[in-house]
């Protein structure tokens, strides 16, 4: 449950079929944070449409290093619905327990790739000091072989997660 009010699916039809598509897509119930968007389901509709192309489509990042940039996100924002959820969509990737701990605590400590390294480093600080991001940041990245829409693809991500994060800290989201 959230701090709003959340329409019931039996009550609203457009709203209904939208919970049914997701739940044959995924196989899973519908997830709280998403839940929280009933109220007003044309934004529900438009943040599973981002969600999946960001996390989902063909993209220069692997699934592991977007469910890594999710993590590190929602760790550095304290974010502990987003870390179970995309730690364990994490450990659906890699099948790495012990990575997926390490992520979720302190990815510093995981044993990375200099290019998982330079992403998530990325994503802690674009979340912590988003205004000290400067071009040097950027070059970092590149000097890890990322192109320039691999950079702003690590960019969409965090800034998605950072999204979700105050959807989740702001409304009082609780996991399932």
């Amino acid at each position: 449950m959230a701090w709003i009010k959340e329409i019931n699916p039996k009550d609203d039809l457009k709203l209904s079929k939208i919970y049914e598509n997701a739940e044959k897509r995924t196989g899973e119930k519908v997830a709280n944070v998403l839940k929280v968007h009933s109220i007003n389901p044309k934004t529900l509709e438009i943040h599973m449409k981002l969600y999946e192309h960001l996390m989902f489509d063909t993209s220069e990042l692997s699934r592991k290093e977007r469910e890594m940039i999710g993590v590190v996100v929602s760790r550095t924002n304290e974010c502990s619905y987003c870390v179970t959820h995309h730690g364990q969509s994490l450990y659906h990737v890699t099948e790495n327990l012990e990575l997926m701990k390490l992520i979720a605590i302190d990815y510093t400590q995981a044993k990375l790739t200099s290019r998982e390294l330079a992403i998530c480093k990325y994503a802690e600080k674009l979340t912590q000091t988003p205004y000290r991001i400067q071009e040097e940041d950027i070059d970092l990245l590149r000097q890890e072989k990322l192109n320039d829409l691999a950079i702003f693809q690590v960019n969409q991500i965090c800034a998605y997660f950072n999204y979700v994060n105050r959807i989740v800290h702001g409304l009082g989201v609780e996991i399932e």
